[in-house]
């Protein structure tokens, strides 16, 4: 008796120990998604961080990412790697060197490294 007693509460907690894993990770895999996706600045004052970024023929999203991360553009370079993947454009970006600010949206700051150099003047 007290065997089936014990098994039945040990698949119990088992069940709810899953349950409660599902939820976190839920809950991350959320979090994950809406950084990608919600294209928001990481500084919305007006003294937002202002650096200039060089980008290198060839360069990969994420060191693009990083040196963004690095001088404080963005919080999170793998986030922002993740972010310019899922736009337009991001197999069109042109090397050179660019200010830009942590005010800036994902997208704004795709748009300005993808412009080519005869738009900008």
């Amino acid at each position: 008796m007290f065997e089936k007693i014990s098994g039945a509460v040990i698949r119990l907690l088992f069940l709810i120990f899953f349950i409660l894993l599902s939820v976190l990770a839920f809950n991350e895999a959320r979090k994950i998604g809406y950084a990608v996706f919600a294209d928001q600045a990481y500084d919305n004052s007006a003294s937002a961080t202002e650096s200039l970024i060089t980008v290198t023929e060839g360069e990969s999203l994420l060191n693009i990412a990083k040196d963004l991360e690095r001088t404080g553009i963005v919080k999170n370079a793998r986030i922002t790697a993740l972010s310019f993947r899922t736009m337009e454009g991001y197999d069109r970006i042109k090397p050179g060197e660019y200010i830009l600010r942590a005010s800036m949206k994902p997208s704004q700051i795709m748009e300005i490294i993808t412009r080519a150099e005869d738009e900008e003047s």
